[in-house]
């Protein structure tokens, strides 16, 4: 999925039009890399419409006037990162773990990666299949 269609996707969901999105982006004072200037309203429709590309420093600001996360752009599994990125940005005893876990993951090596994978995908097994067993009862 492109990023312009994932972008309008979340405007469906959040029940904002693009005008909305590009008065927004206006009051966030984007500024377009090439010429410094805030972009008019008719060149955010022509993003926003797939007519020109949208570049990647204007992400922060769409992700920021959308009210999402920047990752949000990029997938339309939105259930299961908003569970991981709340995991993460949260403010209890685990959130430090998460963090310094994924700080970690740029050392694995690729086997070593692969194992992980491996044993996590086997976890999850384990617990659907102990969850399962706990409804049952």
């Amino acid at each position: 999925m492109r990023v312009v269609d994932r972008i309008n996707e979340i405007l469906k969901e959040k029940n904002i039009s693009k005008r909305e999105l590009a008065k927004r982006l206006i009051n966030l004072d984007m500024r377009a890399s090439k010429t410094g200037e805030t972009p008019t309203e008719s060149s955010i429709y022509a993003y926003l419409n797939g007519n020109i590309e949208i570049k990647a420093d204007m992400l922060p600001f769409i992700a920021d006037a959308l009210g999402v996360f920047e990752q949000e752009l990029f997938s339309n599994n939105t259930k299961q990162n908003d569970k991981i990125l709340n995991r993460i940005f949260s403010n209890d005893e685990l959130n430090f773990k998460y963090k310094n876990i994924i700080e970690l993951l740029e050392y694995l090596s690729p086997k070593s990666l692969e194992i992980l994978k491996i044993s996590l995908e086997q976890n999850k097994q384990n617990v659907e299949k102990l969850n399962l067993i706990i409804r049952q009862i």
